[in-house]
């Protein structure tokens, strides 16, 4: 049935499918160079495990599938496998929304030159599993099913779109940033949809998805915004404008792959780059809201705020990259165009296969080769030297102390938040019982969080870090050698 499937399909969406399946293998595989997971994907272990409804920073969503993807095999690789399956689902629905727009080849070729947004590729491959991941499916899905109850009312549509957004919404709280400007363009071509019931519909099952998170935020007094406060907190006044406009050009610099690819495309082919003037108005105004809108909103919070910005917030809202390309500067395309632009993809892959895989081969640090065997054991030397009693409580710089917890035999619980505010997540009594091992950079912040994590601690009690040194190597058993502290906290009664 499968041989049968594949015989009756254009040559052209053949090339297409293997696209999708090697994109898969070869960002599933380069995440394996790497010794132990990336932080993000450590720390939705760790939160995952917690089987709570929040995390210090975002909504539980990818906590729970990041623990429930490592849970049945402990296997670093199905991480990097539901990483990029949440890549695979985000293409699927990018080529969908992209039919109703542009022509069968220039909708696929819209997924494939995607390649060279970095997002899709270096990023993923270097962060693994994260909220953001999962907006480049959710985000994509959501774009589709609304378009799709814009024009056709089904209310399945209205159901699938009221349950992806619910989803999306549960994972992070930037799926706002989407939202809004899907409220401008009904607001501007589709006022009729207020009065419809299965708009309402969708909107109450959202809001129920959501709920349990909502019902934890009061519970927790808001404690992930304080994540939030922290990131965008202005610590001088030209920061309102440096924060925004490198946050701008780092958006640019995700996407220089797809541009070239598209600039080589109209430049081999003699295409010229003529802005399209035969439109259809809804098609025109969707795509500039939801493509632009949220990056302004982005904008619009770093010139208020002026604190952090971190480029990847933004990363995940370019998925209509190349839908938009092919919409505002069309190319008849022929099988000569499509062939040319999937193996300048291909290029594109192969250059940011071999930057990124040759980083995470010879660079000798801690946050991709972690000694953690090494480094546990030692540790559990030093403290079973005091006491007879696991570690259980680990805290301080969380890039030494996660890894700890996950990979770890005895896998101690991280005091994730010794930033000066409660971490709702420790159990006090039980903290003060048990004692803790505090990791840091330097002697004197090693002593700074062991009184942010035990501030039970009497004011005359002394802190004597102890330094330890440990070596990291490289793919090619190059050696580099770190220096950190810990303090032992004992237990008290």
């Amino acid at each position: 049935m499968i041989a049968k499937f594949w015989k009756n399909i254009e040559k052209e969406k053949r090339l297409f499918y293997i696209f999708l399946l090697v994109h898969l293998i070869v960002w599933t595989g380069v995440g394996l160079i790497r010794t132990i997971m990336p932080t993000d994907a450590l720390e939705g272990i760790y939160w995952g495990s917690l089987h709570d409804f929040g995390t210090p920073k975002h909504p539980p969503l990818a906590g729970w599938l990041t623990y429930l993807a490592y849970l049945p095999f402990k296997s670093d690789f199905c991480i990097y496998l539901l990483s990029q399956t949440f890549i695979l689902l985000g293409f699927v629905y990018i080529y969908r929304l992209a039919k109703y727009f542009l022509d069968e080849n220039s909708a696929m070729l819209s997924v494939i030159i995607l390649e060279g947004c970095w997002v899709y590729s270096y990023i993923t491959g270097y962060y693994g599993f994260n909220p953001d991941v999962i907006l480049l499916f959710t985000l994509p899905a959501i774009a589709f099913y609304f378009y799709n109850c814009m024009t056709e009312n089904k209310a399945e549509d209205w159901f699938k779109l009221g349950l992806i957004v619910g989803i999306s919404c549960l994972n992070k709280y930037q799926t706002v940033f989407l939202i809004f400007p899907m409220f401008i363009w009904a607001c501007c071509f589709k006022r009729n949809i207020f009065k419809n019931r299965f708009f309402y519909f969708s909107v109450i099952l959202a809001f129920l998805i959501v709920l349990p998170h909502i019902l934890w935020l009061f519970k927790y007094d808001f404690f992930p915004f304080l994540y939030f406060d922290g990131e965008l907190t202005s610590t001088s006044w030209y920061n309102h404008i440096i924060a925004p406009l490198l946050f701008l050009i780092m958006q640019l610099v995700l996407i220089i792959g797809s541009l070239i690819i598209f600039v080589l495309l109209k430049y081999k082919f003699n295409s010229p780059f003529k802005f399209v003037d035969n439109y259809n108005k809804k098609e025109f105004w969707f795509l500039i809201l939801l493509g632009f809108i949220p990056f302004i909103m982005h904008l619009l919070m770093g010139l208020i705020e002026g604190g952090t910005m971190r480029p990847r917030w933004g990363f995940e809202f370019w998925f209509l990259t190349g839908v938009m390309l092919f919409y505002f500067f069309p190319i008849k395309i022929s099988h000569k165009e499509f062939i040319f632009t999937l193996k300048s993809s291909y290029v594109v892959m192969l250059i940011i296969f071999l930057a990124l895989g040759g980083l995470l081969s010879i660079e000798q640090n801690y946050r991709s080769r972690y000694p953690v065997a090494e480094v546990f054991s030692d540790l559990k030397t030093a403290w079973g030297e005091k006491y007879n009693t696991p570690i259980k409580y680990v805290g301080g710089y969380i890039e030494w102390t996660l890894p700890l917890t996950i990979y770890g035999d005895t896998h101690p619980k991280t005091i994730l938040d010794t930033h000066g505010y409660k971490d709702p997540w420790i159990d006090s009594n039980d903290l003060k019982k048990s004692g803790a091992m505090i990791i840091d950079r330097t002697y004197d912040s090693t002593i700074g969080y062991a009184r942010l994590a035990c501030p039970y601690l009497p004011e005359d009690y002394i802190i004597k870090p102890i330094e330890y040194k440990f070596t990291v190597y490289n793919a090619f058993k190059m050696p580099r050698e770190y220096t950190i502290y810990y303090a032992i906290i004992p237990p008290m009664e």
